[in-house]
């Protein structure tokens, strides 16, 4: 996937295509993972980049406590397949997933959430440990 094809690249975060490369950082960092799992011709996926991944209080947090991985739906991994095949609950796309270091599930939410909500969601997932 090449930064044009997905709309997560336009956000102006780095990220990560592989989510071993995401763990890798991770945990050289010591931060967590933010996976955001969607579709590029996704309105839902591009509401999220455009209305709340852009927000600047987000992008804060994001770089300050998250490693980003982009998770392209039409190019499911394994990996991340296995991820969303644990869940709980299905959530349509686009979906967050919140991961520790190591590659372990801490929580999940829909991606389409106002920027309020979002920041709520991963001030709770930074919050676990």
């Amino acid at each position: 996937m090449s930064a044009g094809q997905h709309p997560y690249f336009t956000s102006g975060l780095r990220w990560h295509t592989q989510l071993a490369d995401g763990l890798a950082d991770a945990r050289a960092r010591g931060l967590k993972i933010f996976l955001a799992h969607g579709h590029r011709f996704c309105s839902g996926t591009r509401a999220l980049v455009e209305r709340t991944l852009a927000k600047e209080e987000v992008a804060e947090m994001m770089e300050r406590h998250f490693v980003c991985v982009a998770s392209d739906g039409e190019h499911l991994t394994p990996e991340v397949a296995a991820l969303i095949e644990r869940l709980p609950k299905k959530e349509p796309t686009p979906l967050c997933l919140y991961l520790d270091a190591e590659g372990t599930l801490i929580s999940s939410t829909a991606g389409g959430r106002p920027p309020a909500v979002l920041l709520n969601d991963m001030l709770n997932a930074n919050s676990r440990r």
